[in-house]
């Protein structure tokens, strides 16, 4: 009998901070965290707050780090395989913007 060596998946993230978050999660939740901020300052320029004040506008960045930290986490069950929310969001927008005219040829 043979055996047929099977390639390395790269599929797979390898852990790397705390042992459980993968870059691409780090990024999401980044992602939220920066958005987050932005939203804040432009809330803090918009009250005309103090400088030293700015601290008050900071719970804004919660929400929005939750919202990464969701999308990065959540599991969906699509036909047969289990992926994460943000791939599944990413591959329905593709979906949606692929064309969907098809030609018939038969005569």
């Amino acid at each position: 009998m043979r055996d047929y060596p099977v390639p390395y998946s790269t599929r797979e993230e390898i852990p790397f901070i705390f042992n459980n978050l993968s870059i691409r999660e780090m990024l999401w939740i980044g992602g939220g965290a920066i958005i987050g901020f932005i939203i804040a300052v432009i809330l803090f320029v918009l009250l005309g707050a103090r400088l030293q004040d700015i601290i008050l506008c900071m719970p804004v960045l919660i929400p929005f780090t939750g919202a990464g930290w969701y999308l990065a986490k959540k599991k969906v069950e699509e036909d047969d395989n289990i992926v994460t929310l943000d791939r599944h969001l990413l591959k329905k927008i593709k979906y949606r913007f692929r064309s969907h005219k098809y030609v018939n040829y038969r005569k």
